[in-house]
């Protein structure tokens, strides 16, 4: 990150990365999508708590990385890794993602979430336990946050038209959000604090979930599409649900190591052995229930 970055972020909580997708990317991504979804899904991938009833719930939430190619790169892409590595540290992993689209005939309400030093307070939206995971300080030259969030858009979001939106420095503030800023059931609705932020197809949102966010109604034309892929420290976790690197084709070590649980000792040979062994065994039971039952 540049110095300029490096203010800019400190001041508001969030950084658009220009160019963070080239075109070949963003096409792969919109083919892929278009190729999973359903004209009525608004909602793809997870945020790992949702899973199908009778499966086992540590590895059968739904990723967007099973549809592979650039959706396998996005886990750890070279031109993020850098922000990311400056806002979390060397050792973090990949915590859940979804994709979601929005358009004028499914223009959800504006839910303004998190906020202050360390959560939303205990009204928030997404729950008062998210100050756990969702924090943010700088202290002795160095970043430190919690669950950061990168959104990479895949239409251009115009001037007016909606999408990502925030209030500017309420990672920093001491206060719960003010209760009647938190849903808007219109843009004319919105409180003036909150900033929308203006996105070009295969740029990056990076920001800290400790800033009060949210989607604003969308009024655009077409429809804006916005893939995000969330991060914490190693041993910070948002989700109930882990990865199993074991059922997303081939990957790197560091790919592998980014999909881990989390753990104090982050990709340590300690806890890599320890999860090989789980994925071992969760593959043998898989192997086991698939086989015909025995007669008697």
């Amino acid at each position: 990150m540049t110095e300029v970055e490096r203010y800019l972020f400190d001041l508001r909580g969030y950084l658009v990365v220009k160019n963070a997708l080239t075109p070949t990317q963003v096409a792969d991504l919109s083919e892929r999508l278009e190729k999973h979804r359903t004209e009525a899904q608004r909602l793809s991938g997870s945020d790992r708590p949702r899973y199908p009833g009778g499966e086992s719930a540590a590895f059968s939430a739904k990723s967007l990385i099973e549809w592979g190619g650039t959706y396998v790169d996005l886990i750890d892409l070279p031109a993020i890794a850098p922000y990311l590595q400056t806002l979390i540290g060397t050792n973090y992993r990949l915590d859940h993602d979804y994709i979601k689209i929005d358009s004028a005939a499914h223009a959800a309400k504006l839910f303004l979430h998190g906020g202050g030093q360390g959560a939303g307070g205990a009204t928030d939206l997404v729950g008062p336990t998210d100050g756990g995971q969702c924090y943010y300080r700088y202290s002795n030259g160095k970043f430190y946050n919690g669950l950061v969030a990168v959104g990479f858009e895949l239409d251009t979001v115009p001037p007016g038209a909606g999408g990502f939106a925030c209030v500017p420095g309420s990672h920093k503030v001491n206060f719960q959000l003010p209760a009647d800023w938190k849903i808007s059931e219109t843009q004319d609705d919105l409180p003036e604090c909150v900033h929308r932020v203006e996105a070009e197809a295969g740029d990056a949102i990076i920001f800290t979930e400790a800033c009060a966010h949210g989607t604003v109604p969308w009024e655009g034309d077409g429809e804006r599409r916005t893939i995000f892929y969330k991060y914490c420290p190693h041993a910070v976790a948002w989700s109930p649900c882990y990865y199993n690197a074991d059922g997303y084709g081939k990957l790197s070590e560091r790919q592998r190591g980014m999909l881990m649980p989390p753990s104090a000792f982050g990709y340590h040979e300690y806890s890599r052995k320890a999860w090989e062994k789980v994925q071992t065994d969760q593959a043998e039971l898989g192997r086991r229930h698939s086989e015909p039952a025995k007669p008697g």
